[in-house]
């Protein structure tokens, strides 16, 4: 059945759908609904920003830490800590993950698309564990967190 995104307007397919609910294409819009804007242009602190504000805080940490590690390796005396960083930076990541697959959870993501996705973003995220690259799990989780969050700049209109 097609449906009609509420926030944006994009028509997309669902399997089902429930009339008193409302449906959005991706986890991007329906976060993008549930924050308000006054008259004046102003964001009210509310649930759906604070989690907006805190996936942007975890995926700046986790290039924070990468990044830290690359250059803490460069000294010879460096090593040590430099995998403490990227440990730190595969932590932070695999939260921003969990976050995002949270999120799109709790929204009911109805693509089948973003649930391959996350399979697939996280399928990625052990490989590059295994392989010790921290900076492509860093590119893994943002496309992920790109593809899941994109509705929040498109509008109806």
């Amino acid at each position: 059945m097609k449906v009609t995104c509420e926030h944006c307007g994009l028509p997309f397919a669902v399997a089902r759908s429930t009339p008193e609910r409302a449906l959005y294409c991706c986890s991007g819009c329906a976060l993008a609904a549930r924050v308000p804007v006054d008259a004046s242009g102003q964001f009210p602190v509310n649930a759906a920003l604070v989690t907006a504000l805190g996936l942007g805080f975890g995926l700046f940490n986790q290039l924070l830490f990468w990044l830290l590690a690359v250059l803490v390796a460069r000294r010879s005396d460096g090593l040590e800590n430099a995998a403490r960083l990227a440990w730190g930076s595969y932590a932070i990541g695999a939260a921003v993950w969990a976050a995002l697959v949270l999120c799109q959870a709790r929204v009911g993501a109805r693509r089948g698309a973003d649930w391959a996705l996350a399979a697939a973003s996280g399928a990625g995220l052990v490989w590059t564990w295994s392989v010790a690259a921290p900076g492509l799990a860093f590119a893994t989780n943002t496309l992920f967190a790109l593809w899941a969050l994109r509705g929040l700049r498109r509008r109806k209109g």
